[in-house]
């Protein structure tokens, strides 16, 4: 399971300027290298983040968001940035190693049991290890496979995409290879299509980040050959893709073969070579199911991923998540930590107010997900201007959207 880092950290981050707050960090993970591809930091994540550092207020911005913008790219028709993903990993384990006073993290361990108290409390203890821990309150900010969502609070899966993603990252320098280095020419991203279910994209920060080029690859079970089959935790896009050109018609075209060329020369140089073995199947978590809504009980409740999983059509899962961390703490603020109905309480303002925002957008998100299949990126309409406008007011933005998404689109999806 992928870690949540920028949840779980954000969170931590923004509950800490309180003395009595002692924040505990337990993950699966036995490590904190940096891994992934590529992180959006919208503008309403840009947003959030200035409230998790303490600073309010239009034109100000903190140094942590100054570090993240350092190291990404200027999109300027949306104004985020696209940074590489261990880029955020580090510079949020950087503040969090600040403070290690109140903020403890235990690594490569797993949740056993969850036990209430007659206080509301809770204590949990730990597969593999004598770690127990009492909590005042329990956030489960463990992404979209979330151990807290499934086992502890009994909510339903996500709904499985049909959709698999590996992604990594290269040094265009490596070696001397000159194919390597050409991809510092490439364009912020680029596109290549193994036949109509599998696209390799790369993500191009050179020379804001010298030499660094991430990669996805995602495949839908459904549109590969029939010779082409996904295992997740043995196949591997050097698997997939050698699959797909020996089944191909495309097996004399000179840019497919110089394609697949060029991906096994990316592939044999990844960072991380566990990454082209680690995959998972791209997940949603409805929120249309009126009975479940947010899902939280007690003095738990659910942030990121592990809440509201989305399509990543917009790049706005990780700037949902630092809005929850943001707005969560305002909540956990108002509480009194001595009384468990209180904690309930803001615990489930807190998940009333996000509700209808996060159904709105992972609506919006998995329709233009699905569209991009249909039309293409470039066919798929560009937000309502009242859409767009809430959707970047973040966290100081009403519950529900000004338009629906739903009514634009829909019919579109139809055609």
């Amino acid at each position: 399971m992928r870690p949540s880092w920028p949840s779980s950290s954000s969170l931590s981050l923004t509950s800490n300027d309180d003395d009595e707050v002692h924040i505990t960090i337990v993950e699966r993970r036995s490590d904190l290298e940096s891994r992934g591809a590529t992180f959006g930091l919208q503008i309403n994540g840009q947003k959030a983040l200035n409230e998790i550092a303490g600073v309010v207020g239009d034109g100000q911005s903190s140094a942590m968001l100054e570090k993240l913008k350092s190291a990404g790219l200027l999109i300027p028709s949306s104004k985020g940035y696209m940074l590489p993903w261990w880029s955020v990993h580090d510079v949020l384990l950087e503040e969090v190693k600040t403070r290690e006073d109140k903020i403890k993290i235990h690594l490569g361990v797993s949740i056993d049991t969850v036990s209430e108290k007659d206080d509301g409390s809770y204590v949990a203890t730990f597969k593999d290890d004598n770690l127990q821990i009492d909590a005042d309150l329990i956030i489960g900010a463990d992404g979209v496979h979330s151990h807290v969502r499934r086992e502890i609070l009994s909510l339903p899966k996500p709904t499985p995409s049909g959709a698999y993603v590996w992604r990594g990252s290269v040094d265009t320098n490596a070696g001397s290879n000159d194919k390597l280095k050409q991809m510092q020419e490439y364009p912020m991203g680029k596109i290549i299509k193994f036949g109509e279910g599998m696209n390799l994209a790369y993500f191009n920060f050179h020379p804001k980040v010298v030499g660094q080029t991430a990669w996805v690859i995602t495949a839908r079970a459904n549109m590969l050959p029939d010779n082409v089959t996904i295992d997740c935790g043995t196949t591997t896009p050097i698997d997939l893709i050698k699959a797909y050109m020996d089944s191909a018609d495309g097996n004399g075209d000179e840019e497919l073969k110089e394609n697949c060329e060029l991906a096994m020369l990316v592939f044999g140089n990844t960072h991380q070579p566990s990454d082209l073995t680690w995959s998972s199947e791209m997940g949603v978590v409805d929120l249309n199911q009126e009975d479940i809504g947010w899902g939280g009980k007690g003095r738990i409740t659910l942030i990121g991923d592990a809440a509201h999983a989305v399509r990543p059509a917009s790049g706005l899962g990780g700037s949902l998540a630092f809005e929850d961390a943001a707005l969560l703490a305002r909540y956990i603020a108002r509480s009194n930590t001595s009384s468990a109905t209180s904690i309930e309480e803001q615990l489930r303002a807190f998940e009333k107010i996000r509700l209808p925002r996060c159904k709105s957008i992972s609506n919006d998100q998995t329709i233009r997900a699905e569209l991009s299949y249909k039309v293409g990126f470039g066919g798929v309409p560009s937000w309502d201007p009242a859409y767009k406008e809430w959707v970047q007011e973040g966290i100081d933005s009403t519950p529900e959207p000004p338009v629906s998404e739903m009514d634009v689109l829909a019919d579109l999806l139809s055609d």
